[in-house]
């Protein structure tokens, strides 16, 4: 069996303060860390042409990502630790929604007095993907219970 993930949980904690991911938790997180880096900055500076290195960096990234996901799904967390990441989760999303609501008014406000209604579809997007995980969760809880 060929094994496509990298990085080791182990190396890695939950990252507290921040945003989110993890931090580097050992000597062997930060060598991956920076050999990630170098191997990105190395796809750069190769003489490719724009296509091809922006496939090769999308295929990069899409490695990483799927390596670092396996990873923050894996680091290991007490039930206190869980706790706290959802009330930090919880307050974050709460904390944002405004922000993106009031993004969103204005954006529309300004573009119409320009004659040229528009909204970054992304923001709305990011919205409707809250209120759809929201509305999804409170369904599956009280089924459960």
């Amino acid at each position: 069996m060929i094994v496509l993930i990298i990085a080791r949980p182990q190396w890695f904690g939950r990252r507290k303060y921040g945003g989110w991911g993890v931090s580097i938790k050992t000597w062997q997180g930060a060598v991956y860390l920076a050999c990630v880096l170098i191997l990105l900055v190395g796809i750069q500076l190769l003489p490719l042409n724009t296509t091809t290195r922006m496939y090769v960096t999308g295929a990069w990234l899409a490695f990483l990502f799927l390596d670092m996901f396996d990873v923050m799904w894996k680091v290991k967390r007490d039930e206190r630790e869980y706790l706290h990441e959802a009330i930090a989760e919880r307050n974050a999303a709460w904390a944002m929604m405004p922000v993106l609501v009031i993004g969103v008014f204005i954006e529309l406000i300004s573009s119409s007095l320009q004659g040229k209604p528009h909204v970054d579809p992304f923001i709305v997007l990011a919205l409707i993907a809250g209120v759809l995980a929201k509305s999804v969760t409170n369904y599956r809880l009280e089924r459960e219970n």
